[in-house]
């Protein structure tokens, strides 16, 4: 446990990691504002070469959106830095995929994750029928129809997949004041929805804290870096602010876990976590 900044711990423990994987929101911003030490980090790991990736759940934003937004917010990150749970998508399909129409709700970045994973797809409510999955998307988009579309299909075919990179019930929403309906909250309605007609259907998440995310770090980060080896998980450490989703994720796949309480975590629940959800070392921010 250490109650300072990880800034002013990783300059004096940097030989301990090979790489570093940051959450976004309540991490390194809140909301459109980088949190204080953020731009002085980023750039000081930008200059020395130290591998690091951010590490989000959005799924709606391609890589390069996402950059783009961190940029105006003032945090200096290209689009290769950034790991999205859309990524994850392709991890996913190089193993699942064998060809076939998906359905899609709403959208999946511009460039589109599923165009980039090579999976067909149609957001079509009309043309659902006669898919063999479900890809629930985000964004703006007609829920009731697309959510009756997906339901009816895994009615008939609950053995179908049904594929969710955003995990969140819920996100800090910039369009509106409060927050958003994330595609793991819609997920879970749609099987609600059908496990009262009585049909069990499990969805596959993709991003944090569920392992494909997780999984696709290693490659990820092998390939931007191949003169490194990255062969140990407990040398990358993820940190970020919420106990379930960055520390739970990061411990159940033997890397190391640190919690900023700059977001939605406090310290005594950090101390009094179950095991599974403790983090390695607690911070006061970034």
């Amino acid at each position: 446990m250490d109650y300072g900044t990880f800034t002013e711990f990783f300059r004096k423990h940097a030989g301990d990691f090979d790489a570093l994987l940051f959450d976004v929101d309540g991490t390194l911003s809140i909301g459109k504002t980088p949190i204080p030490g953020t731009k002085e980090l980023l750039t000081h790991l930008n200059s020395t070469g130290f591998p690091y990736l951010l590490l989000t759940n959005d799924a709606c934003n391609a890589t390069c959106q996402k950059a783009g937004y961190l940029n105006k917010a003032g945090i200096p990150v290209v689009p290769s830095q950034v790991l999205s749970a859309g990524n994850a998508l392709k991890c996913w399909a190089d193993k699942y995929y064998h060809g076939g129409t998906y359905f899609q709700l709403g959208k999946m970045g511009d460039p589109s994750f599923t165009e980039a994973a090579n999976i067909a797809y149609t957001t079509d409510p009309s043309l659902a029928g006669d898919c063999c999955g479900v890809i629930v998307g985000e964004g703006i988009y007609d829920w009731q129809p697309s959510v009756e579309a997906a339901f009816n299909l895994l009615l008939k075919h609950p053995e179908y997949p049904l594929i969710v990179c955003n995990p969140d019930s819920y996100w800090p929403s910039m369009r509106i004041q409060g927050f958003g309906i994330g595609s793991g909250a819609m997920a879970r309605f749609i099987c609600q929805v059908l496990a009262d007609a009585g049909k069990t259907v499990v969805p596959t998440y993709l991003g944090k804290p569920y392992a494909p995310i997780y999984d696709c770090v290693m490659q990820y980060l092998q390939q931007l870096f191949p003169q490194k080896s990255f062969s140990d998980p407990r040398r990358c450490l993820m940190v970020g602010d919420s106990l379930t989703s960055d520390i739970a994720g990061a411990n159940a796949c033997g890397m190391g876990s640190a919690l900023v309480l700059t977001g939605i975590t406090g310290l005594d629940a950090a101390l009094n976590a179950p095991p599974e959800k403790r983090p390695g070392f607690i911070f006061k921010s970034i």
